[in-house]
């Protein structure tokens, strides 16, 4: 999925380090291995639904919430959290379908 981006990468990282060795070539297959792996693994978690009737998150975790679309066909979400008993609370009018963790991105220094 993430192909040439990870060997873009990998080029840029290897290459300027190692010209035209065979501890490139190796270094470079690793490297791309890794950041394709890296890659995959974000996105697949970024894209991580649970379903409500399956389980439930964690209780007080803050989490992204899906109800469907309206009658217009714009979806519905919202963020809130779960208490200690299984209820919603925090703006939450209807049955949420499925839930996903909210996950922030890390500073930069």
């Amino acid at each position: 999925m993430f192909e040439k981006e990870s060997k873009e990468y990998a080029i840029g990282l290897t290459y300027p380090k190692f010209q035209d060795s065979q501890i490139a070539n190796i270094v470079l297959r690793d490297v791309e291995g890794a950041f394709q792996k890296g890659a995959e693994c974000g996105y697949n978690k970024a894209n991580e639904w649970h379903f409500v009737k399956d389980k439930l998150p964690p209780s007080g975790e803050t989490v992204l919430l899906y109800f469907g679309t309206d009658f217009m066909g714009k979806v519905v979400t919202c963020t809130s959290c779960v208490d200690c008993k299984g209820n919603w609370y925090k703006n939450v009018y209807g049955e949420p379908i499925k839930w996903q963790e909210i996950v922030l991105p890390k500073e930069n220094e």
